[in-house]
């Protein structure tokens, strides 16, 4: 799979947090919020971006979860390699290059059981080694629209503010994989009517997830 990664070093050195990194692949699908930060050893690490969900561990402390992740470790070690030399090398931009023709995308929707006016929540697939976790179908008043993962933040008003974390970066891979994305919703739609409404439990930990 081809990618570019870009750095976006800080310079508060007392601060954990190093650097804001964004990577696209295939010039089509933007990752962003990916962080570069440093143990009180001096080593950096890689760190995905999380949200708190209303799940806890044994300890009693929230658990969080990635928006978005590698799903093999080939993949893992290549990506946070990459960007580490990123980092360390001051590239303004790294391009990765693999030499495949093509790289394949998957959608998969399943039914919504924590909000009535979300119709499906589900996992965009790229290459078979990386997911994008807590995409969405929402019911809006001029019909179904597709929402990716976003993070909150408070506004210099005090209001919240949205944003996505990831997202198409150009139209035409925006309109396929939304329409996808509504296929596949629509699908799961259809077989919720032929169940009687039943819909299957299924165990997503994101509760808390925003979305617009």
């Amino acid at each position: 799979m081809n990618y570019s990664i870009k750095v976006n070093k800080l310079e508060k050195e007392n601060w954990s947090t190093k650097a804001f990194v964004s990577v696209v692949f295939e010039e089509s699908f933007k990752l962003t919020d990916i962080t570069i930060r440093e143990t009180k050893n001096g080593e950096t690490f890689v760190a995905m971006p999380g949200y708190k969900t209303s799940k806890k561990d044994e300890q009693g402390n929230p658990v969080y979860k990635n928006y978005f992740y590698p799903t093999t470790a080939e993949f893992r070690k290549e990506l946070y390699d990459n960007i580490i030399k990123a980092y360390e090398s001051n590239a303004k931009e790294l391009n990765i290059t693999s030499g495949k023709d093509k790289v394949s995308v998957s959608v998969a929707m399943y039914p919504c059981n924590f909000n009535e006016k979300i119709e499906s929540i589900g996992k965009i697939y790229i290459d078979k080694c990386f997911v994008i976790d807590g995409v969405r179908v929402i019911e809006g008043e001029k019909g179904s629209f597709v929402a990716m993962p976003t993070k909150t933040t408070e506004g210099k008003d005090g209001k919240t503010e949205y944003s996505e974390v990831c997202y198409p970066v150009t139209k035409e891979f925006r309109e396929q994989l939304y329409g996808e994305i509504i296929k596949k919703s629509n699908a799961v739609k259809e077989q919720k009517k032929e169940i009687g409404g039943f819909e299957p439990i299924r165990d997503f930990g994101d509760e808390k997830l925003p979305f617009r």
